[in-house]
């Protein structure tokens, strides 16, 4: 039954996320091991919205580590539990609770030794510029605590970049690279754990580099300013420009400027269309405290309140005019918002 519940929740985000989204892009499917225990490891920039895009994105189910914050109402607890989300605890969340982590590991090696699925943020907060910051240890503590507690499991890590063109933005492109699992039976060292962490951490961090747009912080504003307005989506072109300051001379990660007439058209509609909805986002806006959950709370809207005012909207239609009119109207709403983020 959970199994079922978790498929229709991921059918049921997976369309939000296409009607959020101009253009999702898949790259490395063929890299995910179809069988085994899989620790999934990505770069961390938007908040709910990147474990949201690879457990829609992947054939297996997956489990998520996810800040203990989101935890606290009893009924999202629940919620979240329901779909394999699993709260970690950090120094923030009071050091007390840090104790509460022993048991969220051991059920993580639990579900690794069960040849499931496993996704962690390995950079521990989320960070809307565009670099891989240095890993924390969490997630070869969790690699190497199963070796421990369970010697025969073979566990491959599966690194993983995402890319957005614009993460705070709506109607924006994202892409998602899963890159070439690493064994992480290959690194264990249990005579020298903190050594083996150290080499482990190195080369997944190198390998999520070449999956996402990796800029150094040191010279981060001025190196954006030279790349200027170019396709994010392609990770790859766009650090051999960094690495060779070949700004600007390749045509493959060049966004040409497109009329945006139509799209200006089709927002007027869907604001028109959508108020209500619209003023509970701006209602809720001002609370916003970091630009890292701008899209988490868009979309947490625009999965909701905007679906649920057109149904509303039916079948008020329906009680004047009646069934046709009603469905004509539902279809229309739905097909201008789709418009609107497939033409941007």
């Amino acid at each position: 039954m959970k199994s079922i519940w978790y498929q229709l929740v991921k059918i049921y985000i997976s369309t939000g996320l296409f009607f959020f989204y101009k253009k999702i892009v898949v790259k490395g499917k063929n890299n995910i091991p179809k069988k085994g225990a899989i620790l999934l490891v990505a770069n961390h920039k938007n908040a709910l919205i990147d474990p949201l895009l690879i457990a829609t994105t992947i054939p297996r189910n997956i489990h998520f580590l996810t800040r203990a914050s989101a935890f606290k109402i009893k009924i999202v607890k629940w919620i979240l539990s329901t779909v394999n989300m699993l709260p970690i605890y950090r120094l923030r969340d009071g050091k007390e609770t840090l104790a509460k982590n022993e048991e969220i590991f051991n059920k993580c090696f639990s579900i690794l030794n069960k040849q499931r699925s496993l996704l962690i943020f390995p950079e521990g907060t989320h960070d809307i510029r565009r670099w891989v910051r240095p890993l924390s240890k969490g997630f070869t503590r969790i690699a190497f605590g199963v070796f421990e507690k369970y010697p025969n499991v073979q566990l491959h890590i599966v690194p993983v970049g995402i890319n957005y063109s614009q993460a705070d933005k709506f109607a924006e492109s994202v892409s998602i690279y899963y890159g070439k699992p690493v064994l992480a039976n290959d690194f264990y060292d249990k005579n020298n754990f903190n050594s083996s962490a150290l080499k482990l951490k190195e080369v997944i961090r190198e390998k999520m580099k070449e999956l996402t747009t990796h800029i150094e912080i040191e010279n981060y504003d001025e190196t954006l300013k030279k790349l200027g307005n170019v396709d994010f989506l392609e990770p790859e072109a766009i650090n051999y420009s960094i690495k060779t300051s070949q700004f600007g001379t390749n045509n493959k990660i060049q966004i040409k400027k497109r009329s945006s007439f139509l799209w200006k058209t089709l927002k007027s509609l869907v604001i028109l269309n959508s108020i209500i909805p619209l003023l509970i986002y701006k209602a809720i806006e001002p609370k916003i405290q970091e630009i890292e959950f701008v899209s988490t709370t868009k979309f947490a809207v625009g999965a909701t309140a905007f679906p649920l005012f057109y149904i509303l909207q039916s079948l008020l239609i329906n009680y004047f005019f009646g069934i046709g009119f009603a469905c004509v109207y539902l279809v229309i709403s739905i097909l201008l918002v789709l418009l609107l983020v497939k033409t941007k």
